[in-house]
């Protein structure tokens, strides 16, 4: 290799070297938060409503309804309802065809008849009897024979008799089937000409079913064991049906059924919603789409959910605590600036804050007690600024504490395009934003939501 191709390769391995010596430097410098140009998106900080639901779906059912069966089998002669038809109790919805029955009817009067007749013999006989036995001519046991033939003969026609109020029953009554109450008819199962079987039949079925009152109705809904803590009695529930698009209905809730259903390992819940349907706009069977409103809160403070989990890539963990340690500071009397800076010095560097580390200030300072640093409390409001606390923050229909509400960081720019923080107390969630109440002044402002380094 001649001496100008051995300088060029030099040449060329030099100034490779110096291209990762740049890259490796560059990229320690932006990790160490020092040359790296972030840009970043904002979010407006806004001021609405807000609420935490819980989805689920079912189907309308009337609260009450009722089959109605046959008392006898026979022949539909006569079919007096029809769907959606209003009936009262008592009315006649089926009459069945009594021809064989009356047949019967004579017969067994014959049967009646012959009966009475055959106990009128034996009750004269035995009366004979007794006084043939008062003159001694026949002995007691031909008295007792005619007696047990006179109990018999009273037996039989006591049961001829009854087998005769039978059938004038099953023609007088069974044979006209009748609404054993009042309401709407929502179903129908039988037409005239065909066989009606007896109810206690293993092959019966339902000839009719009845609504008591459209005007309420409910909803068998199913609630996945994950959320069913979430419900309770009473609870306010909204729906839609997809038959009426953009109607909204209310309900509440009725019951829990504390039996669960284990579907493919997946464990449910039923739930019963009470529904007002004066108008009768909604029908049985409707499938309704439903939202359990676990919390809401009117006229808050609402910052996207990603602001909450940002923060600050170009900065080390010590800046981002020393950042987070001033922005409490400012919630604290002078007093109390005073005892928390000296706890500081003497710890020799702010604590810590964030995902990565969660310690406190309230950590270096003794008797924080419930309250969070300074006074802050976890419902969300300074002790100096008490006007600030929100009711209804973390607190939804079932109750919940505003003492659960969690503390959460919302970086921003400051005046001077610095970055700067802010400490708030997150309330209800919809998933994509979150009701905070803020350490300080945040309405209007621009907070951060995440970042990209050039």
């Amino acid at each position: 290799m001649n001496a100008p191709m051995r300088a060029t390769k030099r040449l060329l391995t030099a100034i490779a070297f110096l291209a990762i010596v740049l890259a490796v430097f560059s990229g320690c410098a932006k990790k160490a938060g020092g040359t790296g140009k972030p840009v970043y998106e904002f979010a407006a900080v806004t001021r609405g409503s807000i609420e935490k639901s819980v989805s689920s779906s079912g189907k309308l059912e009337p609260v009450s309804s009722v089959s109605v069966l046959a008392q006898m089998s026979g022949i539909a002669e006569r079919v007096s309802a029809d769907y959606n038809d209003h009936v009262k109790k008592g009315q006649v919805l089926i009459e069945l065809n009594t021809d064989m029955l009356k047949l019967d009817e004579e017969k067994q009067r014959a049967a009646v008849t012959k009966a009475r007749a055959t106990l009128d013999l034996d009750s004269l006989n035995y009366a004979n009897q007794l006084k043939l036995a008062e003159k001694g001519l026949i002995s007691d046991y031909e008295v007792k024979q005619a007696k047990t033939t006179l109990d018999v003969a009273q037996a039989e026609y006591v049961s001829e008799n009854a087998a005769l109020k039978v059938i004038q029953t099953e023609i007088n009554q069974y044979a006209f089937i009748k609404s054993p109450i009042t309401g709407v008819v929502l179903s129908r199962s039988v037409d005239v000409g065909q066989s009606v079987v007896e109810g206690s039949s293993s092959n019966a079925s339902s000839l009719f079913t009845i609504a008591e009152d459209l005007t309420k109705m409910e909803i068998e809904a199913t609630v996945d064991e994950v959320d069913i803590a979430s419900i309770s009695k009473g609870q306010e529930v909204r729906f839609t049906v997809e038959a009426l698009p953009g109607k909204t209905f209310a309900g509440k809730v009725e019951t829990i059924h504390l039996v669960p259903t284990t579907t493919d390992n997946v464990v449910t819940y039923t739930v019963i919603i009470e529904v007002e349907n004066a108008d009768g706009t909604l029908l049985p069977g409707m499938t309704a789409d439903v939202e359990f409103i676990v919390s809401k809160s009117e006229n808050a403070l609402l910052v996207p959910n990603a602001a909450l989990r940002y923060e600050p890539s170009t900065l080390t963990a010590e800046e981002i605590a020393n950042k987070i340690f001033e922005a409490e500071l400012s919630l604290l009397s002078p007093d109390e600036r005073a005892k928390a800076i000296a706890a500081k010095d003497k710890k020799g560097a702010a604590p810590a804050a964030g995902p990565k580390k969660a310690t406190s200030l309230a950590s270096l300072m003794m008797g924080g007690g419930p309250r969070g640093p300074g006074g802050f409390n976890r419902g969300g409001a300074s002790s100096r600024n008490g006007a600030r606390s929100q009711a209804g923050i973390g607190a939804g229909a079932n109750g919940q504490a505003a003492a659960k509400a969690e503390i959460k960081n919302v970086w921003y720019l400051d005046d001077r395009g610095a970055l700067a923080v802010m400490k708030v107390s997150a309330g209800v969630t919809d998933g994509t934003n979150t009701e905070v109440i803020p350490s300080g002044e945040l309405e209007g402002k621009k907070i951060i939501v995440k970042e990209k380094v050039n």
